[in-house]
């Protein structure tokens, strides 16, 4: 029993041994793997347990050898990634003026500092130890006769060529790398997306309903060849402005952190990629609808004044958070390999912010992903609202619109009850915060306004009691006894009096409104709109208009079976009668089509 316990216990030791001996760079009796020279005698050996307070890494060795020519000190930090390394190596950064062409190993992997008090050159770089995925941040201190910085460089430069040739692995850079902070600000949120949001939208797009729309050139058009080629276009735009805007970033990063040569080749690219770009406009040029108007956003007043201010809030806090949410993804890397201990040794740091992002938990490397999630989602969202309401509060009223608009305006007539109503927003989103958010509906109100806005303002009455008015068409609200007046008088002097075709049901006031446009107007230039309600809904509500307008004479043609399902909107005048576009989807894209298209063929006789 005692030999085996005997041969167990050597075992045990020799296990332990050989763990301890692929661990370091030293051997177990503290022996560096690299020595200077017998003149410089034996090496003071020195433990760094305070580098074991970074999550990142472990504590640290140093070597230091003193003799009549100076002294050489050898230190090393064991890190799990080159994040924490590259943290390690900027939390213990030296003071002193950094030479930036004293390197001597290639691709610049070495950082050269002169401390002239000292009369000492510091070398840092990392090692990669690849068997072991290990980073080694090393640090080389040698003090020179010479007062000249770059003699001193020249001098003491075989003692890190030494040591690097003596250690496992190769040398890396342990610099700051701002292009992996701009790839990973695209690629984290990238795949989140990716993972959170596309699955949805494909699956919302499948379940999308499909219309026929027939084929009755020229009295109806399907325009779904013409947005399906219209998207196209722009997806190949977007790629383009992918990679030009990737190949500025990469050029940018490079220039700041890297070579000149890398500098200059990227930026080479990036010309080629904005070259790319350039042509991706010519052959695939934006469709009109694109380009579209922004709506009445011109109140005047104490409301108008607040609106201003708080999307002003908006717009300035965007860049802030965004700033914040990069320096977030760059103290996620190099947090790890900081060996904080105290509150006042973080408060010393001159990064901004350190304290109150390293509470955030990135010493432990989860910062990113929870950053993305508690604080960068949120604070868009927040924003998002504040330029909602500013831009609500901006939302012009009827006098503000014409004042400001001397075109003939449209007149919006339709069921309250639309007012809410959303659809798939695949063209645009309104404004740059609008853009950034993971929501793709927009208000079917606002399509039609963006593009009838080309050609003149639009206006509309506002529910009783309705007290801030959404974006849309200017507002204006009336008593119960003097309404019906002015919708009179803004329909006779309208370009176009634009219906809502598929309302709820049709109550006294919209059935007087229909009355008006057909028997009282005085003229016939109309535009009937079918809002993008779910399919059995369109059915009954299209179904329901039809038969309160089929016994007048200007909408019976309507009626008639000549309308498919997917008809959007339809046009009349006098000398052309009505003529209707549609396609077999219902999006911003088509509905923007539609009323583009009637415009451009319509606007003559509306004039």
């Amino acid at each position: 029993m005692t030999r085996v316990l005997a041969k167990v216990s050597l075992m045990l030791m020799v296990c332990c041994a050989v763990v301890l001996g692929n661990a370091l760079p030293a051997a177990a009796d503290e022996t560096p793997v690299w020595e200077p020279g017998p003149e410089w005698g034996t090496a003071e050996y020195t433990e760094l347990p305070e580098w074991a307070a970074a999550t990142g890494c472990d504590a640290g060795e140093q070597w230091t050898w003193t003799s009549d020519q100076g002294q050489i000190a050898w230190r090393i930090i064991p890190c799990a990634e080159s994040g924490a390394a590259m943290g390690a190596g900027m939390w213990d950064e030296p003071t002193g003026r950094e030479l930036g062409d004293a390197s001597v190993f290639d691709h610049s992997d070495d950082r050269v500092w002169w401390l002239p008090t000292d009369q000492q050159i510091v070398r840092q770089w990392a090692m990669d130890q690849d068997p072991e995925r290990e980073h080694i941040l090393v640090r080389v201190a040698v003090s020179c006769s010479s007062d000249a910085a770059a003699q001193c460089a020249q001098e003491s430069s075989w003692v890190s060529t030494e040591i690097a040739a003596a250690m496992s692995g190769t040398p890396a850079d342990n610099r700051f790398d701002l292009t992996l902070v701009f790839v990973l600000a695209f690629v984290g949120p990238g795949m989140l997306w990716a993972l959170l949001v596309l699955p949805w939208r494909l699956i919302l797009a499948l379940l999308r309903p499909r219309y026929t729309i027939g084929d009755h050139p020229p009295r109806v058009q399907d325009l779904t060849t013409a947005v399906r080629w219209a998207r196209v276009r722009r997806f190949i735009r977007r790629i383009a402005w992918g990679l030009a805007l990737a190949g500025v970033l990469l050029g940018l990063g490079f220039a700041i952190t890297g070579t000149s040569e890398q500098a200059l080749g990227i930026t080479a690219i990036a010309a080629l990629l904005v070259g790319v770009l350039a042509l991706a406009y010519k052959v695939a040029p934006p469709h009109p609808v694109e380009r579209g108007r922004s709506v009445a956003l011109n109140r005047t007043g104490w409301r108008g004044v607040l609106g201003v201010l708080l999307s002003s809030v908006a717009y300035a806090l965007l860049p802030v958070l965004i700033a914040v949410y990069l320096l977030a993804l760059a103290y996620d890397e190099i947090m790890p390999g900081w060996p904080v201990t105290t509150g006042s040794q973080l408060a010393q740091r001159p990064e901004p912010f350190a304290r109150l992002f390293y509470g955030w938990g990135a010493d432990t490397g989860t910062m990113s992903l929870g950053f993305i999630f508690f604080v960068l989602l949120p604070g868009l969202m927040v924003l998002f609202a504040l330029d909602l309401l500013g831009q609500r509060l901006r939302a012009a009223t009827v006098a503000d619109a014409l004042a400001r608009d001397r075109r003939p305006h449209y007149l919006y007539l339709r069921s309250f009850d639309e007012d809410t109503l959303k659809m798939p927003g695949l063209l645009r989103r309104r404004g740059l915060i609008g853009a950034l958010t993971v929501f793709r509906r927009v208000r079917f109100e606002e399509v039609l306004v963006r593009q009838l806005s080309m050609t003149g303002p639009v206006i509309a009455i506002a529910p009783p009691g309705a007290k801030l008015p959404p974006i849309g068409a200017a507002r204006a609200s009336f008593s119960n006894d003097e309404w019906q007046a002015h919708v009179e008088h803004y329909a006779r002097t309208a370009r176009a009096v634009v219906l809502s075709a598929t309302p709820r049901e049709v109550r006294a006031g919209f059935g007087w409104e229909i009355d008006l446009v057909a028997n009282r107007m005085g003229h016939g230039r109309v535009m009937v709109v079918l809002g993008p309600w779910s399919k059995p809904q369109l059915v009954n509500r299209w179904r329901q208009f039809c038969q309160a307008v089929a016994h007048l004479p200007l909408f019976t043609p309507m009626a008639m079976t000549w309308v498919p399902a997917g008809v959007q909107l339809l046009a009349h005048s006098d000398r052309q009668g009505w003529r209707a576009w549609g396609a077999r989807g219902r999006t911003d894209w088509t509905y923007t089509m539609a009323v583009d298209r009637a415009t451009r063929e319509y606007l003559p006789d509306w004039s």
